[in-house]
């Protein structure tokens, strides 16, 4: 081809118009980029920069390997952060590359199209990934859950206190899952199985007692204090509403058991943190009626042990919270007199004069107006005796004025000893007598026989004048360690009596009330 006017050819037009230099296709670039974002390389397709595109493989490879398998856990977010930021990276150069297309050139699919089916490609891999990985963590918690069910299976079998550690584990990893997975299916079965533990826990074994009940129950009530959380909580209250109905039982099982101590505590909880119960609102009117029944019991069979039991429940009574329970408690001294003296006069009766001695002196002691103080006082002088002379502890000695309607008797008693008489009775009526010492007198090296109260001596005396009938006498002097004379013998009304008493060297000795006939002046009344 030539052109007129010159000799020269005309060279032929390019197969295509020139692109580089020209502005961006924004179509073009837009698409591109879209289809990047993919993470498949297909905008460096379409442009057909294939090198590039190996390099969105790699970065998409990378993701996948650290992705799969899909663990419970899920993946770490930086790894998404990085992949997302490099599927960025990824957009803006095909962006940059991007330039108009070529004249004749055909898409087999509209690249607009094409890139938004792609896009959906890393989204749906989001949603299957997001649905694998919860599924695995469901199958992991159920894991768990299994493994804290075996726990308290095992716990099942042990007291409480051989088995918390167990099932503060159980616990532990139950409100774990509740907690940190809230929206799982493993996270809605905890309610369930924390019930079944609570069950388990609380439930009453054989052989324990009425007591053993409370540890397990505490220790769901102080959960709170250990665990956060609305299950936490929740096994709190229901322990909490549980603990009156244990409480009241372990503190009726001490009282029965005499443990007024040990009652102390399960009572004064139950009235405290649980007053509005009905365990704790009838309480005083059932312990009344127990130390109730304990005064009853003074008049029965064991006095003795009616009155520890009465003692008991003052203490526990004057222990307990509120004037009600004050009121019983000092209600429940007046009956400890009477329950004294029967217990003092049981215990001498049986022979036990020493329990006897402390029964009674406790009421001579400290309840002296008492109408059977007199009365405890010659038991305990009678017990004096009996020790010594078992016959005087057969039966108690009549109460003081009871006796002494009929004839009496006069006994003298002298002392020729250098050391203090006491002289103790008991029979139609009981007493004592305190002879003082004899200054002018000496401690005879042997018996003297009848030479005993016959110097020209003031000896020291007292005169006895006692109802007629069988006695019981003790001859002691307290300030020397000497044995003591115990003697029966009968007083009849158609005598005086005098008797003389002496020590010798080797013992304090008394003359046998039936060789007093020398020394006894018989007068006919």
């Amino acid at each position: 081809m030539t052109v007129l006017g010159s000799d020269r050819p005309i060279p032929p037009p390019p197969p295509q118009p020139p692109t580089v230099g020209l502005p961006r296709d924004r179509g073009v670039a837009a698409t591109a980029a879209l289809l990047n974002l993919s993470g498949l390389g297909a905008g460096y397709l379409y442009l057909r920069h294939w090198r590039r595109a190996v390099a969105a493989w790699l970065l998409t490879g990378v993701l996948l390997f650290v992705a799969l398998p899909v663990p419970a856990e899920g993946m770490s977010g930086w790894w998404a952060v990085l992949y997302a930021a490099g599927l960025l990276v990824l957009a803006a150069d095909a962006w940059r590359l991007a330039r108009p297309a070529a004249p004749g050139r055909r898409a087999l699919l509209t690249p607009v199209t094409a890139g938004v089916l792609l896009l959906a490609l890393p989204v749906s891999g989001t949603v299957l990934f997001n649905d694998a990985q919860e599924r695995a963590l469901e199958r992991a918690l159920q894991d768990r859950l299994t493994a804290a069910d075996g726990l308290v299976e095992r716990a099942g079998g042990s007291s409480f206190d051989g088995a918390e550690d167990r099932y503060r584990s159980a616990l532990t990893e139950y409100l774990a899952v509740r907690g940190d997975h809230p929206d799982t299916d493993a996270a809605a079965e905890v309610p369930d199985r924390l019930d079944a533990l609570y069950g388990r826990a609380t439930a009453e074994r054989p052989g324990e007692d009425a007591c053993a009940a409370l540890a397990p129950l505490r220790f769901f009530q102080d959960l709170p204090d250990d665990f956060e959380g609305p299950e936490a909580g929740r096994l709190a209250e229901r322990a909490g509403g549980d603990l009156p109905e244990p409480l009241h039982g372990c503190g009726i099982a001490r009282t029965g058991q005499a443990d007024m101590t040990g009652a102390e505590e399960p009572f004064g909880e139950l009235l405290n943190d649980h007053p509005e119960s009905p365990y704790a609102t009838g309480l005083a009117e059932e312990l009344g009626g127990l130390r109730d029944t304990a005064v009853d019991g003074l008049a029965g069979d064991a006095p003795c042990e009616s009155l520890e039991e009465l003692r008991g429940y003052n203490t526990l009574l004057a222990a307990l919270p509120g004037d009600e329970f004050g009121q019983l408690a000092a209600g429940g001294e007046a009956p400890v007199p009477d329950g004294l003296f029967a217990c003092g006069s049981a215990r001498f009766l049986s022979g036990d004069y020493t329990g006897a001695e402390t029964s009674l002196t406790e009421l001579v002691t400290d309840h002296p107006e008492h109408d059977r103080a007199g009365h405890a006082g010659d038991i305990l002088i009678a017990a004096q005796i009996a020790a010594e002379l078992p016959a005087a502890g057969e039966e108690l000695p009549p109460a003081p004025g009871s006796g002494g309607g009929g004839a009496t008797v006069i006994v003298e008693v002298l002392n020729d000893s250098p050391n203090e008489l006491e002289l103790l009775w008991t029979g139609p009526r009981t007493g004592s007598e305190t002879v003082a010492p004899c200054p002018d007198c000496s401690i005879y090296p042997t018996d003297p026989g009848t030479d005993s109260c016959t110097a020209n001596i003031d000896y020291p005396s007292t005169t006895l004048e006692l109802p007629a009938g069988d006695y019981h006498f003790l001859h002691r002097s307290p300030e020397l360690s000497a044995s003591n004379l115990a003697e029966t013998t009968g007083l009849d009304a158609d005598y005086i009596y005098t008797w003389c008493s002496y020590t010798t060297e080797q013992d304090l000795l008394w003359p046998d009330l039936q060789d007093l006939e020398d020394l006894t002046e018989e007068t006919g009344i």
